[in-house]
């Protein structure tokens, strides 16, 4: 099982809007499953979960995902995603930089749209930290 920390820039002054948490969770769990999709061998699990177990609402805002069926090379692609999003804001690295192997157009505008919302998030995320 793999864990993943996701921290968004939150302070006690600014909370964080329940709607932007919502919709970049949505974001993070659909570009996590396209990635892994993506990513997995013919023969890979055809059964992938991705929970919420821990939210911890002091500032930094954190959330821990679990994931059960997400192939390493997914979560490591889907790691380098979020730092490029978390360090160049404005003009992320496209897709392909990120998954070695072809897309076709439809899996590259998914992946853009994903990133697109974290891009655009008022919470935006600060740091991703994977455990194994």
């Amino acid at each position: 099982m793999i864990r993943i920390d996701l921290e968004f820039a939150t302070t006690p002054e600014r909370g964080a809007p329940l709607g932007d948490i919502a919709a970049t969770l949505v974001s993070v769990n659909d570009l996590l499953r396209d990635l892994a999709a993506i990513i997995a061998a013919p023969s890979g699990p055809e059964y992938r979960e991705i929970q919420v177990v821990a939210i911890d609402m002091h500032s930094p805002l954190t959330i821990t995902l679990s994931l059960l069926g997400i192939a390493d090379e997914a979560v490591k692609a889907f790691q380098e995603i979020c730092r490029d999003v978390i360090v160049n804001r404005e003009r992320p690295r496209d897709v392909e930089a990120f998954v070695q192997t072809a897309l076709t157009d439809a899996e590259a505008a998914r992946l853009r749209g994903h990133i697109a919302t974290l891009q655009n998030a008022d919470v935006p995320l600060q740091r991703v930290s994977v455990k194994s």
